[in-house]
């Protein structure tokens, strides 16, 4: 086949067409340090590329909502452990009342004690953060603890009532793996675990024991205040297992956040090799790629010199 200017040229500017996509495509990359920066650099690697950074995003969204929730947790726990001193300061004075030698001014003293540790009690069931309290369910607005206005050591022993609800929040810590994230204070509190309105065989209402136990100091009774040593017992016994439920639920997000770690430098690792390029190997290529364009372009300029007349001189 005889080969003619014509073809010649054709053949030229296909070359010149082709190292120059190619020449920016490689600088592309490596000013980006990618080398998948459209569809066409490597059309079978789109798909696993986007399905990757998709199963980031959704770790990262895990991972964040997990530091939220053991943010609550923590300050949840700081507020139980303050409970457990409440309870064991009116354990102190429990006893104290029942030495003989205090009378009825050192008993109504140790009685308005005991009715600040109730208040300060309710305060600590009464706690919130970013303005949603951690005890109330899924009403979280509202304070969970409010006085009983019509309370009767009698006709009503309830010092407060719960106008919260019984809703479990449920977070999905990790892809198909939930863990409760919060614990209602009527159970906390008033050892209704399950949720009837009335408290738990073997459980107490905390503020009613403190109550009863104020009550009998004031009425200088101090075998009736001892006599609720026990339930002051169960009360501390109370908060802990809570507690203790609060810290499980912790530990088990920390590991969940753990893993998330793990799967995201995995996933990372699978991202860089579609998407990341190999600089060095870009930058040598790159300056293949300048030169043979250059040699292509001299090369050509000679050719468009050419003509009948150079060979009649």
């Amino acid at each position: 086949m005889k080969a003619t200017n014509a073809t010649t040229y054709r053949s030229m500017l296909g070359f010149l067409n082709t190292t120059t996509s190619r020449l920016q495509t490689l600088q592309v990359a490596v000013a980006t340090g990618r080398k998948l920066n459209t569809a066409s650099d490597n059309p079978a690697g789109v798909a696993p590329t986007l399905l990757t950074r998709s199963r980031m995003s959704a770790a990262t969204t895990h991972y964040d909502l997990n530091l939220a929730a053991l943010d609550r947790l923590k300050a949840q726990d700081t507020q139980m452990d303050q409970a457990e001193n409440l309870i064991s300061r009116a354990i102190e004075l429990t006893v104290a009342s029942g030495n003989g030698t205090y009378g009825d001014y050192e008993r109504e003293i140790m009685a308005s004690e005991m009715k600040d540790l109730r208040d300060s009690m309710k305060s600590l069931a009464n706690g919130q953060m970013d303005g949603k309290y951690f005890f109330s369910g899924f009403n979280d607005l509202t304070p969970p603890f409010v006085d009983n206005p019509a309370y009767d050591p009698i006709l009503d022993p309830r010092p407060v009532l719960y106008q919260g609800d019984y809703g479990q929040k449920n977070l999905e810590i990790s892809p198909g793996e939930t863990e409760t994230i919060n614990f209602t204070g009527n159970s906390i509190f008033l050892g209704d675990a399950d949720n009837d309105g009335v408290t738990d065989a073997g459980q107490v209402d905390i503020f009613a024991v403190m109550a009863t136990i104020e009550e009998a100091m004031r009425n200088d009774d101090s075998a009736g205040a001892t006599a609720a040593l026990g339930d002051l017992n169960t009360a501390l016994e109370q908060i802990s297992v809570n507690r203790s439920q609060m810290g499980v639920a912790a530990n088990r997000i920390d590991r969940a956040n753990e893993n998330i770690q793990d799967v995201k430098v995995d996933l990372e690792e699978v991202l860089s090799r579609y998407q990341d390029a190999d600089l060095i190997e870009s930058i040598t290529e790159m300056t293949q790629q300048e030169q043979a364009l250059q040699a292509a372009m001299d090369v050509t300029g000679r050719l468009s010199k050419l003509s009948i007349l150079d060979y009649l001189r």
